[in-house]
């Protein structure tokens, strides 16, 4: 969606210019308030900003400057990596959004989605009419996130190796084991398989080995070989289903303690 930006009065102009100064591309009510000196003065003056065109609101409470770089009388576009990154600034756009922002799918998903180590009011939003999700990790579990900038505006996005792991743990956020055994097979070759061997051992999960492990031997990817063993001493006890939230059906592999519940898979149960 388009926005005309249009002029500003001179408090108007020093207010954003204070807000951007002092870094607060997304802002609270409270903090806006602050520099107007009053409630009700300042409702009004943020929404005479949003049909100017300066300021979005991204949720109750909470708005977001539009880029000044835009100057008067331009247009601009909302990017959902933008705001995300903007609402979650620890955290990073993740799982099928990330898969997207690789170039593993062509497919798009409505939802947007983001981890987060600081857990939100709300795990879902519809913001500027775009679905999204926030899923709450452990501090610890937050790393491997990239950055790049957009038009000065900063995007964060779990880095490949991440994004992998990620997929792995919950393939139920990136369109389910369907979607992403292509998304494996076209991430392969820009993977690094060491970076990405280390990043299971941090994450601290069993279940990811065994997804992992399983789709790469199955669909016989080069160089995968080398790491299976490692990979398997890793799983956890106990079986886990291949398509998270599927059937409890399908065969059982006792070499990735799995239960492979979802079609289109070969293999045998070797020990």
């Amino acid at each position: 969606m388009a926005r005309t930006i249009t002029e500003l009065g001179p408090r108007e102009a020093e207010f954003l210019a204070t807000m951007a100064g002092a870094g607060r591309d997304v802002f609270s009510f409270e903090q806006a308030a602050g520099f107007w000196g009053g409630g009700q003065y300042a409702r009004n003056s943020l929404a005479q900003l949003e049909r100017k065109g300066w300021l979005e609101r991204l949720e109750r409470g909470k708005y977001m400057l539009v880029p000044l770089a835009a100057g008067t009388d331009r247009d601009w576009s909302e990017d959902p990596l933008v705001i995300g990154s903007l609402l979650v600034p620890e955290g990073g756009a993740a799982y099928w959004t990330a898969v997207r922002h690789w170039g593993w799918t062509t497919q798009l998903p409505r939802t947007q989605f983001f981890v987060t180590p600081v857990r939100r009011f709300k795990s879902h939003a519809i913001i500027l009419g775009v679905p999204y999700k926030f899923v709450t990790l452990k501090p610890v579990r937050v790393f491997g996130i990239s950055e790049e900038w957009r038009g000065g505006l900063r995007v964060r996005v779990t880095d490949p190796e991440r994004t992998i792991v990620d997929v792995m743990d919950r393939p139920d956020l990136a369109g389910g084991i369907g979607e992403v055994m292509p998304a494996l097979r076209a991430a392969w070759s820009q993977l690094d398989l060491q970076k990405l061997s280390a990043y299971m051992t941090r994450f601290s999960s069993g279940t990811v080995p065994k997804r992992l492990g399983f789709l790469a031997e199955n669909a016989a990817l080069p160089g995968a070989e080398e790491w299976l063993d490692s990979w398997r001493a890793r799983i956890g006890a106990g079986f886990t289903s291949l398509e998270r939230g599927g059937p409890h059906t399908g065969r059982t592999l006792r070499r990735w303690n799995l239960q492979v519940n979802a079609g289109g898979f070969d293999g045998d149960d070797r020990a």
